[in-house]
């Protein structure tokens, strides 16, 4: 089928930089305090327990 393109299966650019600074970021992580971690961790779920009340209404 010469009519279809053909696609490469080449990794975008963005999201390749994205995924590096990914890493960077994990591995910063890793070395924080443990009382900082704790910290990062109830902040995280007092941001999700507040999404689960959110309502949103459309008009």
């Amino acid at each position: 089928m010469p009519s279809q393109k053909q696609t490469d299966n080449k990794p975008d650019a963005k999201l390749q930089i994205s995924e590096e600074s990914e890493m960077e970021r994990l591995r910063r992580d890793v070395f924080r305090p443990d009382m900082e971690k704790l910290q990062l961790f109830t902040k995280m779920l007092r941001a999700n327990a507040l999404y689960k009340k959110a309502k949103v209404s459309h008009k």
